[in-house]
């Protein structure tokens, strides 16, 4: 039932309708709710992000029962388990599948895989992802079986359709009617399909091979169980030794009377108790335990070289690991270590694009951003009222962002850039063949558009001039869609292409004038009277802002935060204050913070857009910056002289 539904909320991730520029565009189901719920993603996020994703809590549905009862997501509710379950089904019984079937030594693998992948999330990687059971039956199924069944129902929709027996016609008509109007292609598909068939194949050696050997959730779930209360017992003496209760087992636990029972590696999959002709297993709660081990048996040795691997893994990762200039993320996504620490690998988001322009990247971002997403432009290009993306990442890699906060469609919000535009004048028909083509231009949806026309004379290849209208980028316009590139009539390669720079979730990957410092957006010592600033302003990006506002940074970064800035200030050697100013991606991310702090026990203050005085605190917002100052007793006055110098100097 689970893996139905599993595979339900796969397909339901896809948007068919068509993008209209008013209202939100939402899918109808929570489409995500599998990935949430998995207590290694919350885990492997909160190390990785030293923050945890608001979405993620509902792993507690999970964590908290397994604390009581055991395995049982691994036997009921994983849908990777249950694709081995059946997998293991085509095994032949006999001698061999018996003594598969026991416990063995290689079974302590996964707790050594959990141990370094959880160090290397706490180095901020999330590697995690490649192995996360949730997150790989999401990526293979999405973007591998799916799209491959898709394919093949397509192909005899088709063939059925040219018929000439009107009713075999009329059901590939239908047939079609009920498929996606354009198949999903995705790149690495063979490849994810190929990992997947591995994996159901290795069943044939041992039962549940991946979910006994590999799984690093089905690990961390087996140390939470060593505290639960329900356990089996083992009645020897009604045992007839048919070592059925062995043969059907899941976990390899060893079930059978003379054996310890392994608590850490059973499924709750029930399957020994129902086999059991004699009625000598049972579970219960708060049994006796002097046949069981409550906890995995590990050697200290392996699981310190594991511990040691993880660590080491992530600056073996990174190191040389120069992103392509074409490695374009989503519209929303966190700056690149924050992002790479974040994104479990999915698929999700590369599912539900409409366009299919998000794909896994191979070398893009180099190995350890494997399977991440990427534009690639030529095959689809960024919608502009469309931020599915973000709606359906489980783990705050991709913010969720509005159209209106994206402001692709104008609007008077800064957009949220992934990247620019660039011309091959050697590739582009009016600048290299003196042909008319003005197909990049009407293709541009940002307003104003970005890509421009100028009339020019060409000349042609008898040596004459003819008038063409020859294309150009506008950089602050542009907001790297991709459209232009996918458009272009030139087949093999396009003469307009999109790179990364000027995205604006990097301070640094920038093709314009920098923006302004931390110490032009604060003011100096004497700027306002009375105040002496103390010290050097300091900077803090999305992705490290906990460290600073520790506890409470996930709250700006959602609302779009982009930079944090902050100064200790001294007014006449009485008072000290510090200022915070949150620089976000859009004014809708400044009112957001504004509105949600308790206007209880404030006054109106005229400053800004909107601000208030506590008297120990002055908040104000301007445009698409927020500010608090913070003294350490009541002085409304001297803080709201420091706070309009402030605001004198948001120029954003």
């Amino acid at each position: 039932m689970f893996l139905a539904l599993f595979v339900f909320l796969i397909l339901r991730t896809e948007f068919r309708g068509t993008l209209g520029a008013g209202g939100e565009t939402r899918l109808p189901y929570p489409v995500s709710i599998f990935l949430e719920a998995d207590p290694l993603a919350a885990l492997g996020n909160a190390l990785a992000s030293h923050a945890l994703c608001r979405g993620l809590l509902w792993s507690l549905l999970v964590i908290i029962p397994t604390l009581f009862l055991g395995r049982f997501f691994c036997g009921w509710i994983c849908p990777l388990g249950t694709l081995n379950q059946l997998a293991g089904r085509l095994r032949r019984p006999g001698k061999r599948s018996l003594e598969s079937s026991r416990y063995q030594r290689w079974q302590r693998l996964k707790y050594y895989l959990l141990a370094a992948l959880l160090v290397a999330a706490a180095f901020g990687s999330g590697v995690f992802g490649w192995f996360d059971p949730i997150a790989l039956a999401a990526r293979s199924l999405g973007l591998a079986v799916i799209p491959g069944v898709d394919y093949s129902l397509g192909a005899v929709a088709e063939a059925l359709g040219r018929s000439d027996v009107y009713p075999i016609r009329l059901v590939g008509l239908g047939l079609g009617y009920l498929l996606s109007l354009r198949p999903p292609h995705f790149e690495q598909a063979f490849l994810l399909g190929l990992i997947l068939a591995v994996l159901l194949a290795l069943n044939l050696y041992a039962t549940r091979f991946w979910c006994r050997a590999l799984c690093p959730l089905g690990a961390l779930l087996g140390a939470m169980s060593r505290w639960s209360i329900l356990g089996l017992e083992k009645r020897a003496e009604k045992c007839g030794d048919c070592n059925r209760c062995l043969l059907d087992c899941q976990g390899g636990d060893d079930p059978l009377p003379g054996a310890r029972w392994r608590k850490a590696e059973c499924h709750l999959c029930l399957n020994c108790t129902e086999s059991c002709p004699d009625g000598g297993l049972a579970f219960r709660f708060f049994p006796h335990k002097q046949d069981s081990i409550e906890k995995p048996n590990l050697d200290r040795r392996h699981a310190l070289a594991a511990l040691a691997g993880g660590a080491a893994v992530v600056p073996l990762l990174r190191v040389g690991a120069t992103p392509d200039a074409r490695l374009i993320r989503p519209p929303g996504a966190l700056e690149e270590s924050g992002f790479l620490g974040r994104c479990i690998r999915c698929g999700q988001c590369m599912k539900v694009c409409p366009n299919r322009a998000l794909h896994p990247a191979w070398g893009e971002a180099g190995v350890e951003g494997l399977w991440t997403p990427t534009l690639v432009a030529r095959i689809g290009y960024c919608e502009p009222n469309c931020v599915l993306c973000g709606e359906v990442c489980p783990t705050g890699a991709i913010w969720r962002i509005s159209s209106q906060e994206k402001g692709w469609s104008g609007g008077g919000t800064k957009p949220v850039r992934i990247g620019t535009a660039f011309y091959d004048r050697g590739r582009c028909l009016p600048w290299a063949m003196a042909t008319e083509c003005i197909v990049c231009e009407e293709w541009c949806p940002t307003s104003p558009k970005a890509i421009y026309l100028r009339p020019a004379e060409a000349v042609d290849a008898s040596g004459g001039s003819r008038p063409v209208r020859q294309p150009y980028v506008d950089p602050a316009q542009c907001v790297g869609c991709g459209a232009c590139e996918y458009a272009c009539p030139v087949k093999d390669r396009a003469a307009v292409y999109v790179t990364s720079v000027g995205e604006s979730r990097s301070p640094n990957n920038q093709i314009l004038l920098p923006r302004a410092k931390a110490a032009a957006l604060l003011p100096e010592s004497g700027e306002a009277a009375g105040w002496a600033k103390l010290g050097a302003a300091r900077e803090f990006a999305a992705a490290n802002l906990w460290q600073y506002v520790d506890g409470d940074a996930e709250r700006y970064v959602q609302a779009g935060v982009e930079r944090t800035l902050t100064a200790r200030y001294r007014y006449q050697e009485k008072i000290r204050a510090v200022a915070d100013v949150h620089v976000m991606r859009a004014p809708e991310g400044a009112r957001r913070i504004f509105d949600a702090e308790p206007a209880s026990g404030s006054r109106p203050l005229e400053i800004g857009d909107a601000g208030r005085n506590y008297g120990a605190v002055v908040t104000f917002r301007k445009g698409r910056c927020f500010v608090r100052v913070l003294a350490h007793e009541e002085a409304p006055g001297p803080l709201e002289v420091l706070a309009r110098a402030i605001a004198a100097r948001l120029v954003l």
